[in-house]
């Protein structure tokens, strides 16, 4: 069996688009061009490492097993060269830092994930009288909390290791087709949170 061929680090930093991407694991330097695009994490989390060592990432989530047994032996282009390692190669792959995010600060949009994170923000963000208003409800809160454990009743079907870049939220309530099954009722006082109360509401529904 051939001596795998020994890469510089010059040479494996080369190779850090979509259309050819090399990453080092554990020494051994693999051709993920063609696997990247069908990751289930998504094409990011390699792209990220083109070019560059990816052991810690890697070994944070897989196996040692999981690449030899995913890939064919054609796709192990050789191993490192460490004497061959420069500084500056040697930093990690830049990442955006979080922004700091104050206790009464709304947060990105983009980083609310399902109804009950706005729910979350809208507490710590409104004001008391505001959020006893609309977290309340009649009375007893009999139905209230009726709503609540129906709806904790609807279970999703976990589908794993899935390409979700693409996804569909379209369905349908009340034989209305929606982009997405979030229904907005009518409430009063809507001014309480935006200055322009229930327009502001309107126009959100109908451009989502």
């Amino acid at each position: 069996m051939a001596e795998p061929k020994l890469l510089s680090t010059e040479e494996i930093a080369r190779h850090n688009t979509v259309k050819d991407l090399w990453i080092v694991v554990d020494g051994q330097v693999w051709d993920m061009t063609e696997f990247a695009p069908e990751h289930p994490g998504g094409i990011g989390l390699i792209l990220q490492h083109a070019g560059h060592d990816a052991s810690q990432s890697y070994n944070q989530v897989h196996a040692p097993s999981l690449l030899p047994n995913t890939l064919t032996t054609s796709k192990l282009v050789g191993t490192h060269d460490t004497s061959t390692i420069s500084p500056s190669w040697s930093k990690p792959p830049p990442q955006q830092n979080p922004k700091v995010q104050l206790q009464n600060e709304k947060p990105p949009l983009s980083t609310l994930i399902s109804t009950h994170d706005f729910e979350a923000v809208a507490e710590k963000t409104l004001a008391p009288k505001t959020w006893a208003f609309y977290s309340s409800a009649a009375t007893d809160l009999v139905t209230h909390r009726a709503n609540q454990t129906f709806f904790d009743r609807v279970w999703f079907r976990p589908r794993v290791l899935r390409d979700v870049r693409v996804r569909d939220t379209r369905s349908r309530i009340f034989g209305q087709d929606v982009e997405m099954p979030v229904f907005v009722s009518p409430a009063a006082l809507a001014k309480l949170v935006h200055p322009e109360g229930e327009k502001a509401i309107a126009r959100a529904v109908q451009n989502k």
